[in-house]
């Protein structure tokens, strides 16, 4: 008697953005945000939200594929290439960010991660961008000067280095830091040929250079007025000044997936909606890794939700990522570098893509490429293992409704609930017919009684099934973290 076994072949299913927690909080709760709002909002903001409602939804248009071996069709829903809140989006952003700096940007250098994190009392001069900016030029400055006096002594040395603005925390707070990847190094570029000479840097180099940024951050924003000279002297003498400097992460010039990893980390989206859970009426996001009080989660209304992220949407027309040194764009070392790269990526490739990938001048990935690096599944390949073909893409709203009703799919646009009414309760209830208003003292309850846990003392936590990981990240709860609470992906070692 034999078996025969049937080989599964891995196929790309569509997501269905209309059944997760954030389209709903989102749907339901917008426009109560909105009208609600302490601050007032730009028309950005209600962009990214609104095209983000639309995002994955074949009734907004979709393209068309047909296997031309299996006689089947398949529709590939648009995207609302969102830069803050969509999951799907800031997916596809953050790899592809990371395929061109590791393909055309990043030559085969070994490189190390900087992460700089400033103390609460100035997070909230760091929410404009020229501010921004100006303290970013400072961290580079700094950076910059040890590693060259940290490498051999090189006329006209220069670094190369790659700057990410976060503006987010571990726990939906905003914690204005920077993640920048430096070249563990300089370049030295005699004629045409490209030379690098690596640095040593040790723990205490590390130290001078948070002290040194520390120095000229404050400096500057003295000059700007937010602060006296008084206030600037007091807070250098302090001992734990808040600033935090982390350089932990090395990654050598041969590992180049451990540098797109490390890519990844830094430009990765601002939360992760596989997180959220619904408790009741509130919203619960388990957190990528517990806090040093040992939370594991966070609780909160979906409007303080909606008010936290949206506050990590980006400015329009402002760029994610900066590139410093022989990195920019306007750097005559530029080319070089890029070519560089491709020599290093392209190892193991036939002949034939090697002379394409000379020829290209700008690399971008499609959709379906994205797709295949984040899934491992080519979403153009039929279940019969043939490539699908995209013959049309569907946008006029007669046709749509004419595919959609054919094959029973839903086709109504996904809009706002309508504003509700928030109920405004008086949350110190007073008693009648008393003096100030209070109970008498041997009604109160006693220090030693209170109201009992919602959940038993031996599992302080709601029951989560699923374990979604997220590179670690600083918190700011409390005092500024210790060099034990430094960031560092756990997938590195030094």
């Amino acid at each position: 008697m034999s078996i025969r076994c049937q080989q599964t072949r891995a196929v790309y299913k569509p997501r269905r953005p209309e059944k997760t927690v954030l389209f709903e909080a989102i749907k339901r709760h917008y426009k109560t945000w909105r009208k609600n709002s302490i601050r007032s909002h730009s028309k950005y903001i209600e962009r990214e939200f609104t095209n983000y409602l639309g995002c994955g939804i074949l009734a907004k248009g979709f393209g068309h594929a047909h296997c031309d071996n299996c006689d089947k069709d398949f529709l590939v829903a648009f995207s609302c290439k969102g830069r803050g809140i969509c999951p799907s989006c800031n997916t596809r952003a953050m790899v592809a960010t990371a395929t061109n700096l590791v393909e055309n940007v990043v030559p085969g250098v070994p490189v190390r991660q900087f992460v700089i994190s400033f103390p609460i009392r100035i997070r909230h001069y760091l929410q404009t961008h020229t501010i921004l900016q100006a303290i970013l030029r400072i961290v580079i400055k700094e950076i910059r000067k040890k590693i060259i006096s940290c490498s051999p002594d090189i006329p006209n040395s220069q670094i190369g280095a790659i700057s990410f603005i976060q503006q987010f925390g571990n726990t939906l707070n905003h914690h204005p830091h920077f993640h920048l990847i430096v070249t563990n190094g300089v370049f030295d570029t005699p004629g045409d040929e490209l030379l690098f000479h690596e640095a040593s840097l040790i723990p205490d180099d590390i130290l001078e250079i948070e002290e040194c940024i520390r120095k000229q951050v404050l400096k500057y924003l003295g000059k700007q007025g937010f602060f006296d000279q008084e206030t600037i002297d007091k807070m250098l003498g302090y001992e734990n000044s808040g600033f935090s400097l982390n350089a932990d992460v090395y990654i050598p010039y041969w590992d180049r997936e451990g540098l797109e990893c490390l890519i990844k980390y830094c430009a990765r989206p601002p939360f992760a909606s596989e997180n959220l859970r619904w408790n009741g009426p509130w919203l619960m996001y388990h957190l990528p890794k517990p806090t040093h009080k040992g939370k594991k989660f966070i609780q909160m209304e979906p409007l303080e939700f909606l008010e936290k992220i949206s506050a990590f949407i980006p400015f329009p027309y402002r760029h994610r990522r900066h590139y410093h040194g022989v990195f920019a764009p306007n750097s005559p070392f530029r080319k070089r570098m890029t070519l560089a790269a491709r020599k290093c990526s392209r190892k193991g490739i036939s002949l034939t893509v090697q002379k394409s990938v000379d020829k290209t001048k700008k690399v971008s990935l499609d959709w379906a490429e994205l797709i295949k690096r984040i899934y491992l599944v080519d979403p153009l390949i039929c279940e019969c293992g043939e490539k699908l073909k995209i013959t049309a893409f569907v946008t006029h709203p007669a046709e749509i409704q004419r595919i959609l009703n054919k094959i029973h799919w839903p086709t109504h646009i996904p809009d706002f609930d309508d504003a509700y009414i928030i109920s405004e309760w008086n949350i110190c209830q007073l008693t009648p017919e008393t003096e100030d208003g209070f109970p008498p003292l041997e009604t109160q309850l006693s220090e030693t009684e209170r109201p009992d846990s919602p959940f038993p003392e031996n599992n302080c936590d709601p029951p989560y099934y699923d374990d979604y990981s997220d590179p670690p990240h600083e918190d700011d709860y409390g005092d500024p973290p210790h060099e034990d609470e430094s960031i560092d992906p756990p997938h590195y070692e030094d």
